[in-house]
């Protein structure tokens, strides 16, 4: 799902581009953009609504963390199981309503939430949102594994709400709004404010739920984890620096991962073909070669790419891209 307080208007001022559909086009072209945006994303209309299903949508890139708002028309919005299987998006989702009321179901529970309120769901696993009424909102996208917090262990945190109007979530709802109104930063910026949201979020919900009880190695494995994700573009990021980031010897790193079957360094590269692997089917970058996508994440040998994407995914990056 997605959204926007950004809303039409500040997107427009800093040049971003924001789509309108036309009524005789905007099942097509509107459901096409849903599901390119966010990863198979399907659109159907609401029973009883006698309007099509259509909307306007902008963004905000902060490198692993996107920004958008998001308005429409009554509609549905639907990760099926089979798209989550076939298309992994493993982030978690920021919804923050300014107008209109979502009904949000995933995992046999279902959360209102309206205007003044935000909620956070789980993009890997199917969901689908409900909008009777026309609506508006914000939503933010953060890599699940950045924040170090497995929302299965914070019980009830994916069925409740939280107001934007007091305490952290008037932070994060701020931060989502001021990033969305500035000029498009630098990639050196746009990194580290990315970094600033997954902090805000990882605040959110540890600020109102504690983690079930894990041994301290399950700890530190996804705070580990938590870090790969937050610097993966950074060419500097090895065992040397995540052993001195966490002040532990590299020979700690690598008995932590060692029952893993990859280690540490595959983690990162599988990390990074990930990242690729969702940076093809990003509309956004269409203009970028595979090369020069890959390169954003790291990877510089094409050939090595090549392999190692067909290894991993079945498919070669072009015939990913393609397909």
């Amino acid at each position: 799902m997605a959204t926007s307080q950004l809303s039409i208007h500040a997107n427009a001022a800093i040049g971003e581009q924001v789509l309108k559909m036309s009524a005789g086009t905007v099942a097509e072209d509107w459901h096409h953009d849903m599901a390119s945006r966010f990863v198979g994303l399907e659109v159907e209309a609401v029973g009883g609504s006698s309007e099509l299903a259509r909307g306007s949508v902008s963004s905000t890139d902060l490198g692993g963390v996107k920004i958008f708002g998001i308005s429409g028309s009554p509609q549905r919005l639907v990760r099926t199981a089979a798209t989550a299987r076939r298309l992994p998006a493993e982030s978690l989702k920021v919804c923050a309503v300014h107008r209109g009321r979502g009904v949000i179901e995933q995992s046999g529970r279902e959360v209102v939430v309206g205007p003044g309120e935000f909620t956070v769901y789980d993009t890997s696993l199917p969901y689908r949102i409900t909008w009777p009424d026309s609506f508006e909102c914000d939503v933010m996208t953060a890599p699940a594994a950045a924040t170090g917090v497995q929302v299965a262990s914070l019980t009830g945190v994916d069925a409740r709400t939280w107001s934007t109007r007091t305490g952290t979530g008037a932070m994060l709802l701020r931060f989502m709004k001021d990033c969305a109104a500035m000029p498009a930063p630098s990639a050196v910026a746009r990194e580290h404010l990315g970094s600033a949201g997954v902090s805000l979020l990882t605040g959110v919900l540890l600020s109102d739920f504690e983690p079930v009880a894990e041994d301290a190695g399950e700890l530190f494995h996804r705070q580990v984890e938590a870090y790969v994700a937050r610097f993966l573009r950074d060419p500097r990021l090895d065992l040397a620096a995540i052993a001195t980031a966490h002040r532990v010897s590299v020979r700690t790193l690598q008995r932590t991962f060692a029952g893993t079957g990859r280690g540490l360094s595959g983690l990162i590269r599988l990390r990074r073909l990930e990242a690729v692997r969702r940076d093809l089917i990003d509309p956004r970058l269409a203009h970028l070669t595979i090369a020069e996508i890959a390169a954003a994440w790291c990877l510089h040998d094409a050939q090595w790419l090549a392999k190692a994407f067909k290894a991993e995914f079945d498919v070669s990056p072009s015939e990913f891209r393609r397909s």
